[in-house]
């Protein structure tokens, strides 16, 4: 089953994604300059640049994939996994798969896969930006297929997101979305995340719309997580039933 999917699937957009972040990262070592380190506070702060090649892991159990104000597992259960390769310390490579459900009324998908490259860029400690390419493939129909990319900038409890789409809902239109959040933590294992997001469309059949959630997390240690939100779209009718008043529980552990 994974050999037939794996060959099904078209990587050009994902390899021409990692290609150029591959030599823009091999242009910069080049010209980076060398530096002695003589001490043992310089030796920290440079080894960051050092490549790991590590890898990172992410699962997540939900009982209601919601993304953007819609519901892509039809207000039911979902499982998605992503695994990541480290290529040093700023570019990664990797994908994202999960079950979904009852897109719209003409299709059957039940699996959507993301292929995804990134580049991370640290300004400080608290502070971060990431630059990412993901090339979407839906099975067993490719109508929404298509890629996004766009940039995530993370300060303190502030975060940023700005995408480009190519294929918004099945409609071969571009859309551009961009969403703001704010994590307020209670304790080291309590806190809450709200979040506002906006998606500006070029067709004919949609209408611009905003998205509003809020999201209760539990986290006992860096690597589990629980999560207890709500969701709603400013449009509720013009997606039918996903684009509702969304209530959603979930449990993600990484490694």
């Amino acid at each position: 089953m994974v050999l037939r999917l794996f060959t099904r699937i078209s990587l050009r957009s994902f390899l021409c994604g990692a290609l150029a972040l591959s030599s823009v990262y091999a242009f910069a070592q080049q010209n980076k300059p060398v530096q002695q380190s003589n001490t043992k506070a310089d030796k920290n702060n440079t080894s960051g640049t050092i490549p790991t090649y590590s890898s990172i892991g992410f699962a997540k159990l939900t009982s209601n994939l919601v993304e953007r104000g819609l519901t892509f597992s039809n207000s039911k259960p979902a499982f998605n996994a992503s695994f990541l390769v480290n290529l040093g310390s700023q570019f990664s490579l990797g994908f994202w798969g999960s079950n979904i459900a009852k897109l719209d009324e003409t299709s059957d998908n039940n699996l959507w896969v993301k292929y995804i490259a990134e580049a991370k860029v640290d300004f400080l400690s608290n502070a971060n930006a990431i630059f990412f390419f993901q090339d979407d493939h839906f099975y067993p129909s490719d109508i929404r297929n298509g890629q996004r990319y766009g940039l995530r900038l993370k300060y303190s409890r502030f975060s940023w997101l700005l995408e480009a789409q190519s294929n918004f809902e099945a409609t071969g239109s571009s859309a551009f979305y961009t969403l703001v959040d704010f994590t307020k933590k209670y304790s080291d294992k309590y806190g809450l995340m709200l979040s506002t997001g906006y998606t500006y469309q070029n067709s004919n059949y949609y209408r611009d719309y905003f998205d509003f959630s809020a999201v209760a997390f539990y986290q006992p240690v860096a690597s589990i997580r629980g999560d207890l939100g709500v969701s709603l779209p400013s449009n509720t009718y013009q997606f039918g039933s996903r684009s509702t008043l969304h209530y959603f529980m979930g449990l993600s552990v990484s490694y």
